[in-house]
This record gives C-alpha cells, sequence and structure tokens, in this order.
C-alpha cells in the first residue's frame, strides 16, 4: 500500500451526524408543544394539580405554568382575533343583503311573528307610503288590506304559512297608508330558521302590482256595461218609437173621422137642438184633445230620442217674446193680466241666439200659456231679456200661485200636472218637458225658480249665434 493510499486511509470518515442536531431540535420542540397543549387543556378544564404534574414530567423541557398562560393567552388572542373577522364578514353580508332587500324592484316586506311590518324595499316604501311611518309607529301587516275579510285573511295567514311553500293571494285589494287604491298580487313565505336570527319567526312579503291591469279591467268591463245598456236604450228607444209612431197611426184615423163628422153636424143642415149642438162640441172638442195629446207624445218621444229635426240659425229672442206674447194677448186680456216685453240690453246690438226659431217659438208659447193659466186675477207677466258674452235669455216671470219644493222636483215630469188635473185648467202635463227636452237639444238650459203666493221665473237660456258651436240639426 502507497503512502497516499495510507493517508487516504487515515483520514476521520465522513460523519453522518450533522443533520441530527436539527432534528432532534425539532422533536423536542414537537414534544414541548405537546406538553403545552395538555398543560392547558387541564388548566381549561380547572385541574392545576394535573396540569403541574404535567410540567413536572417534561424530561428536561423545563416548562412552568407561565409558559401555559403565554399559551393561553396566545390563543385566545388568535380566537378573538378570527372572532373579529368573522363578525366583520357576518356584517358586511348583513349590509349587502340589506341593501339588495331594499333594492330590489318590486314591493317587499319583511313580517315578523306577530304580523308587524319591520323592513321595507324602497318600492314598498313608496307604493305603499311606508316612508314616515315605519319605524316610528307600528305598521301591522292587515292595515294594509282594504277590506275587513282581507284584514283578517292577513291576520290569520301567518302563523300557517308552511316552511317549504308560500302562499299566494290573488289580486287582492290593498290601501297605502295615505289611502290610495291598489291591488296586488300577494306572496307570503317563511324566512328559513338559519335567516331568521333570535327574534322568531320572520316572514316574507312580495307584492306583485295589479293596479293598472285592475284598473283596465274594470274599464274595460264598465265599458262593455256601457255599451250594453246603450244597445239596450237604443232597442227600447227604436220599439218605443215604433210602438207609438203604429198608436198615433191608429189613433189619428179614427180621431180624425170624429173631428170631421162633428163638424159636418153643426154646419151641415141639419135641424139640431141646442143641447145637441153642446154634445157634439164636446165630442169635437174631446177629439181635439186626444190628437194634440198624440201629438205632443209623438214630439216628447223625438226630442228623447235626439231624432227631433232641428234648423239651427240665428235667431232674435225679443223678437220671437213679443210674437208669441200678441198671439196669446187675447187669453191675458180675458183673465185680466198685464203682460209686457222688457229688454235689460241697453245701448248695445241684440245678440242673436243659435236655434231653431219655430222650437223656441214652441217653447215660449208653452211658457207664457202656462203664465197666464195660473196667474191670478189681474197679476202681471213680465218677459224679461238679456244677454251675455256666450249666452242670450229670456225670463218668464209672473205673479202666479207659485210652487212648492216638492211640486219644483217633479216640475218637469212627463203627465205630471202637479195637482192641477183637479182644476179647471186642461192640460196633460207634457208642455214643460217637451219644453225643457226642446230647449236641452238645442243645447240650452230651461230652470225655474218659484215662490208658493208669490208666482214663478222661467229662464229660457240659449248660446250665442256668434258665439257658440254649431248645434247638431
Amino acid at each position: 500500500m502507497s503512502e497516499a493510499a495510507d493517508l487516504k486511509d487515515s483520514r476521520p470518515a465522513p460523519q453522518a451526524t450533522t443533520l441530527w442536531p436539527n432534528a432532534a431540535q425539532a422533536d423536542a420542540t414537537a414534544h414541548r408543544n405537546l406538553l403545552l397543549t395538555r398543560a392547558l387543556d387541564a388548566v381549561q378544564a380547572g385541574d392545576l394539580e394535573q396540569a403541574d404534574q404535567i410540567l413536572r414530567n417534561t424530561d428536561g423541557a423545563a416548562l412552568t405554568l407561565g409558559d401555559v398562560f403565554r399559551l393561553y393567552k396566545t390563543e385566545l388572542e388568535a380566537q378573538s382575533l378570527q372572532l373579529h373577522e368573522s363578525q366583520m364578514r357576518t356584517e358586511q353580508a348583513l349590509d349587502w343583503f340589506a341593501g339588495l332587500f331594499r333594492n330590489l324592484p318590486v314591493a317587499a316586506l319583511l313580517v315578523d311573528r306577530i304580523g308587524m311590518v319591520i323592513d321595507a324595499s324602497a318600492v314598498a316604501l313608496d307604493e305603499l307610503a311606508l316612508r314616515h311611518a315605519l319605524g316610528k309607529v307600528p305598521v301591522p301587516l292587515r292595515r294594509l288590506a282594504a277590506t275587513a275579510d282581507g284584514e283578517v285573511r292577513l291576520a290569520t295567514l301567518l302563523p300557517t304559512i308552511p316552511a317549504d311553500r308560500p302562499v299566494a293571494l290573488d289580486n287582492m285589494a290593498l290601501r297605502a297608508l295615505d289611502g290610495r287604491p291598489c291591488w296586488a298580487d300577494v306572496r307570503l313565505a317563511l324566512v328559513p330558521e338559519r335567516a331568521q336570527g333570535s327574534a322568531g319567526p320572520v316572514y316574507l312579503c312580495v307584492l306583485n302590482d295589479r293596479t293598472a291591469w285592475v284598473e283596465a279591467q274594470r274599464a274595460r268591463e264598465a265599458a262593455a256595461l256601457a255599451e250594453h245598456q246603450r244597445d239596450l236604450a237604443q232597442s227600447s228607444s227604436l220599439a218605443k218609437t215604433q210602438l207609438l209612431a203604429r198608436v198615433s197611426h191608429e189613433l189619428r184615423t179614427p180621431l180624425n173621422a170624429v173631428i170631421g163628422f162633428s163638424q159636418l153636424l153643426l154646419f151641415g143642415k141639419t135641424t139640431l137642438t141646442d143641447q145637441d149642438q153642446r154634445y157634439i162640441g164636446l165630442i169635437q172638442e174631446a177629439g181635439k184633445h186626444l190628437l194634440s195629446l198624440v201629438d205632443e207624445v209623438l214630439e216628447i218621444n223625438k226630442a228623447e230620442g235626439g231624432h227631433l229635426a232641428l234648423e239651427p240659425q240665428g235667431v232674435s229672442l225679443l223678437k220671437q217674446a213679443r210674437t208669441v206674447l200678441a198671439l196669446q194677448h187675447p187669453m191675458a186680456e180675458t183673465a185680466g193680466l198685464r203682460c209686457e216685453v222688457v229688454s235689460i240690453v241697453a245701448g248695445q246690438p241684440e245678440a242673436l241666439a243659435l236655434a231653431d226659431p219655430r222650437r223656441v217659438r214652441e217653447v215660449l208659447t208653452n211658457l207664457v200659456s202656462n203664465a197666464i193659466k195660473y196667474n191670478r186675477a189681474g197679476g202681471d207677466v213680465r218677459l224679461v231679456h238679456g244677454q251675455d258674452e256666450r249666452t242670450v235669455w229670456l225670463a218668464v216671470i209672473d205673479t202666479g200661485i207659485g210652487l212648492s219644493e216638492q211640486q219644483l222636483s217633479h216640475l218637469f215630469e212627463p203627465f205630471n200636472r202637479l195637482g192641477a188635473d183637479r182644476s179647471s185648467v186642461r192640460g196633460h202635463g207634457l208642455g214643460l218637458s217637451i219644453a225643457r227636452t226642446v230647449t236641452q237639444a238645442m243645447g240650452g238650459q230651461l230652470t225655474v225658480q218659484s215662490t208658493p203666493g208669490t208666482g214663478s221665473n222661467f229662464l229660457l237660456t240659449l248660446p250665442r249665434w256668434d258665439a257658440a258651436a254649431p248645434m247638431p240639426g
């Protein structure tokens, strides 16, 4: 063996123990921590004697209770930090869900176990007028119901809501806190227990607004009903018109025969006693009375059915009043009445009324004849003419018997003579009804003021010819 080989063999062999001290240190640390953990468990359990015994059997670890308490403090700090972080995450999640709930695009409410609204989305705050009330005064869910039945349903329904499915109330009538009516499909659901917190059961109430749909549906139903009623009215009016036309035709022929033959008897070359002539005269008068009644019934039927023939033009009410009064003068003179026409339009040209002159004359004739017939002996009949920017009017004022409030309420009813049928004054009870209907057809008004024992004031108002829209013909 060479010298070099001897030298090589004489060098100490490499020791593989350089890593062992670190491993031993790690083992020692792990052992120490295990002992500390066991001792800490004993301290937490309240057994200090066991903790002291564990520390004595450390095999040189040199541990004390101070080490245990320091470890305890460290763990507490770590747990406190974790708890704080968890609380912050929880608060952030709650804030996020609260913001999400309040910004829902529907009306949503949170309701507690006794039915009180505890929170609401922004839509619900506005639609139900809860913004100024929620959080200040208790708002029970049942208060939002518009009916007593709805209040009972909302008050008794909550405890019966199953946990696995919502309860639906469709097209429920509701009322906002400010009184506005609304309708909604209501969905009630129990919030899962893990999301309720410690306050007890919480319910989610979602309202799908149906107000516009309900109002549109009601409008459609009202329109359909109105159309149906209009069709019925038109059918009834047509049937009545046809019936009256037929009856009129059937009555006119015999009535004209009665009137004609009575005239032949009165003016023919026959020998009649005075009593016979009186009887025939009564027959003729009765026939004329019936014929005029037929004409008046047909007239009012045409007016009410909108079939009245009108020829609108500019009409002088003042001229018409003078003409009618002149024609009625003999009857007024016989009754000893003073009659006059007065115009209060001073310094202005007379405005013309937009009306049918023949119809105006018919209305005035009826008013003036009534003022004469129902006046007192020696009374007055005044026709007062006036005008303003849009109308022309004529008042027929008498000093007659007047009318009570009860009589005024029935004055324009057809065939209602207000007790005059028991007097000597003849009539059918249709004149004033026809007068008002004809006036309204011309776009005017016929009103009355009266005091029993003092007299009456009938006011005929018509649109001005130069200020009114064209009247339908």
